[in-house]
């Protein structure tokens, strides 16, 4: 009955939230999928503004255990290297077992902000269950600035 009741009232519908942080310089701001469904768009979008002008690329490191459930169509801007990385410093504990994908995007041709856009659906035949993750902007291979989210898949 709370599952008819919490589907007519459309709250198991995809949808997407924000989070924010600030700090090192950076403020990043995350839009996400808040609850996703199999097959179903799942985009996510950064939006990394620096204090100054950029000058060289950016890199960004995600949990890469969050893409196991993702078809990936495509990065805009694509990034200009990924690695995956296990020696990373775990900082929230979303990555526990250290599963860190990094990329590296050029800096914006002007400007102090990068906007990255995954444009991913999750996948065929997924489970209902639970993702969390983190993205942090490096320098130096160390976190700077951290944000943190969770989506919810549903069957």
């Amino acid at each position: 009955m709370l599952i008819v009741g919490a589907a007519g009232f459309d709250l198991l519908g995809p949808r997407t939230a924000t989070t924010s942080a600030n700090g090192g310089g950076y403020d990043l701001a995350v839009e996400f999928p808040q609850i996703a469904r199999a097959g179903e768009p799942a985009p996510l979008n950064l939006t990394i503004t620096s204090e100054d002008v950029y000058d060289q690329t950016v890199q960004v490191r995600f949990c890469g255990s969050y893409f196991k459930h993702l078809d990936f169509q495509s990065w805009y801007p694509n990034p200009s290297a990924e690695t995956s990385d296990s020696a990373f410093e775990v900082s929230s504990g979303a990555a526990p077992d250290g599963d860190w994908v990094v990329y590296e995007f050029d800096a914006p041709p002007t400007g102090n902000t990068l906007r990255i856009a995954l444009d991913a659906r999750v996948a065929p035949g997924q489970l209902a269950g639970r993702d969390s993750c983190e993205v942090s902007v490096l320098e130096d291979d160390q976190p700077v600035v951290t944000a943190t989210w969770t989506t919810w898949r549903m069957p």
